[in-house]
This record gives structure tokens, sequence and C-alpha cells, in this order.
């Protein structure tokens, strides 16, 4: 199985100075084989960083290596003692989510082939 998958931004939503704050995203798989499209979308938080791109000099593929970048969360327990941190990559999980759902249409056509009686010709 052969799978393409294409990002884009749909929303970015800007503070003072025209920072952005929040990237509405989406991630599309393509399986051409099995003539399977699926896709998932989310949103990544940002802030700021040590440089700053005026927003109408932005890219598309800017904001993308913005999400892209690993995120560190950590978890704390009930008196603020951090108990772990898990690191996310969002591309990874994106294109994960996006495959399994292809990987679920594909076991579910398994499930219900075609009627015998369909094959036949008329």
């Amino acid at each position: 199985m052969s799978i393409s998958y294409k990002w884009s931004i749909d929303k970015l939503t800007v503070a003072e100075e025209n920072l952005v704050v929040r990237v509405d995203w989406r991630v599309t798989a393509e399986d051409n084989e099995n003539n399977i499209t699926t896709s998932a979308a989310g949103v990544r938080t940002l802030t700021r960083g040590d440089s700053f791109i005026p927003y109408e000099q932005l890219t598309e593929q800017q904001v993308l290596d913005w999400c892209f970048a690993p995120e560190i969360i950590t978890i704390e327990d009930s008196i603020q003692n951090i108990t772990t941190t898990v690191t996310k990559n969002l591309k990874d999980e994106g294109e994960a989510q996006v495959a399994n759902q292809i990987a679920r249409n594909l076991a579910q056509k398994a499930a219900e082939p075609a009627l015998p009686w369909s094959k036949l010709p008329a």
C-alpha cells in the first residue's frame, strides 16, 4: 500500500503584533492503489520563539514547519510536581491517524465484498 500525504493550513489565529498563536491544520492521505482518500484536522497552539517572521511574509511551509516541531508536554501531579514529560510529533501522529483510517476502510471493504451475482455478465 502506497499512501501519499498532503498537509495544509485551514486557518491562522493571530494576537497582538500579528503573532500567530493558533494554527488549524489538515492532513489528507490518498491511497491511489485502492482509491481511498481520507483526512484529519486539528489545532496546534504556538508560542513566540526566538525569531519572528512578519505575518505578511509567512509561507504555508513555514507555518507547517512550526507545527511539525516537536511539542514537549509536561504532566504534573496534584501538587504540581512534574511526573513525566511527553514529546509529541504532530507530523508522525497526523499521518499515522489517516493511515489507520485507510487501513480500517480496506478492512471494511474486505468484510463487505461485492455480491456474487453482481459480477455476472448481463
